[in-house]
């Protein structure tokens, strides 16, 4: 699936942003929905009711992506309505790899929040000896998560990711699904509250049209 439409590229980020509000949702049907894109094997972040869906398609070593993630950390602290959905898509390499394992593995016993943290401010690249440490010390059953990050499970869970970015013809990341929008790049904490409220005051219009041509 191409993702057409509502693109927003970060380093024209200001002047893409002011154009969108000036066309409305005219596009947002030809654009992937964050909400169309989450699958049931997906971690929820946030408020799993929240009325703003961001899908964050990333890497645990990639840079922009780490940087960012300081700031969807502020976002869902400050905003309870925001349902974040993290999609681990490990290409920067094996380190990326090994840690999406251990990550998919930690998610089997209900860690993965806490590993996911682990992972996204540890400086040093992941290693097997680094992962057993830190399964210790969130009391992980390290048996289990060493076997289940060999098994079909995880990997499957790995490819399904690989899968879907590819469907979007992803060329890089992070790249963010803020509702019916679409963001390539790293945003700020500023940018991220402004692309939000855009998306709320789209839904908005969106009822109250819906409402109006009630019966």
């Amino acid at each position: 699936m191409k993702v057409p439409s509502l693109i927003l590229q970060r380093r024209s980020f200001c002047l893409g942003l002011a154009a969108l509000f000036s066309a409305g949702v005219a596009h947002a049907e030809t654009t992937p929905t964050a909400s169309s894109l989450v699958r049931p094997d997906d971690p929820i972040l946030g408020n799993p009711k929240g009325d703003v869906t961001v899908v964050d398609f990333y890497d645990i070593r990639c840079p922009p992506c780490r940087a960012m993630d300081v700031w969807l950390d502020k976002l869902l602290a400050a905003d309870p309505g925001i349902r974040y959905v993290p999609v681990d898509y490990p290409i920067l390499g094996a380190p990326s790899q090994l840690g999406t394992q251990a990550l998919f593995a930690a998610q089997l016993q209900g860690k993965y929040e806490s590993f996911r943290k682990f992972l996204m401010t540890e400086v040093a690249p992941p290693t097997l000896d680094a992962v057993q440490a830190e399964a210790v010390k969130l009391s992980l059953d390290w048996s289990q998560m060493q076997f289940d990050m060999n098994g079909d499970a995880v990997a499957q869970h790995i490819s399904r990711n690989l899968d879907r970015g590819a469907r979007l013809n992803l060329d890089g990341i992070p790249a963010l699904f803020v509702g019916p929008i679409f963001v390539q790049g790293a945003l700020g904490y500023d940018d991220m509250v402004s692309v939000v409220a855009m998306v709320r005051a789209k839904q908005q219009k969106k009822a109250l049209t819906t409402v109006g041509k009630a019966p």
